[in-house]
């Protein structure tokens, strides 16, 4: 099972006007305008895939956040770096680096120098070891109750130095993507635990840009069900019931 999202869910805000232009083959582009001048066009294929996505700026800059439009060559697992979990520079636990320079340095580091290639968007999401080439951050502040992707008041208010680190970064470079993981115990079905983990992720987007005004656009989402447990355990874990959040500009973006 993998879940195929509305990427653009995030995008329509209070006040944004959306203009959907259909095509023949079946896919569609999006534009979302903002109050502030921005822009900002996703082009999906016929399935719900979301292929593409442009972020034009106030000023007329054009930003290709990611383009899975253009071919990009096969992932062959065995030939990456084999990273195991908790070894790049910047995995951690947000608890321990709740400052913005700690979780800017964290969120800037790079993917292993070795990999001289981009990826597509869909195989960053799908395959667990090309995410692995760029650190993550466990979100280890926010443990959903069993069932649920709900955050409380207290536990948003503590993704302050996250959000700030965030916005940080997208200022500085309009062209950075953030994947916003979620994951969840082993406890239920796996089809449902995927739908709810996607739940998740997108709870703490959504948090990060009510509360803390980081841009949507340069965020995905992705849910990874019960497939990447922290405790590996079939009894209820509130730790595997988590988020987290990886800086994927690096693995989006050609090299060469």
């Amino acid at each position: 099972f993998r879940v195929l999202r509305d990427d653009d869910v995030l995008l329509r805000r209070p006040g944004s006007e959306v203009t959907t232009y259909r095509y023949d083959d079946g896919s569609t582009r999006n534009v979302v305008a903002y109050d502030n001048g921005t822009t900002v066009e996703t082009i999906r294929a016929a399935d719900g895939r979301v292929l593409r996505r442009l972020r034009r700026l106030p000023d007329g800059q054009e930003v290709v956040l990611f383009d899975d439009t253009q071919a990009a060559e096969t992932v062959v697992v065995n030939d990456l770096p084999q990273v195991t979990d908790g070894a790049n520079q910047g995995d951690g636990n947000y608890r321990d680096m709740q400052d913005v320079d700690s979780l800017a340095r964290a969120l800037a580091a790079a993917q292993d120098p070795a990999v001289d290639r981009r990826f597509s968007l869909n195989q960053v999401r799908n395959i667990r070891a090309v995410r692995k080439l760029v650190p993550v951050i466990t979100v280890d502040t926010i443990t959903f109750e069993t069932n649920s992707a709900a955050i409380r008041p207290a536990e948003a208010e503590e993704l302050a130095a996250l959000g700030n680190a965030m916005r940080r970064a997208i200022a500085d470079n309009p062209s950075e993507v953030f994947l916003i993981e979620g994951h969840t115990d082993a406890v239920g079905s796996e089809a449902l635990n995927l739908a709810l983990s996607d739940r998740r992720a997108e709870s703490v987007a959504l948090a990060l840009t009510e509360y803390f005004d980081v841009p949507p656009e340069n965020m995905v989402l992705q849910g990874y069900g019960e497939s990447d447990l922290l405790i590996p355990t079939t009894d209820a874990a509130r730790e595997n019931r988590r988020a987290a959040v990886r800086r994927i500009t690096s693995l989006l973006q050609s090299r060469n």
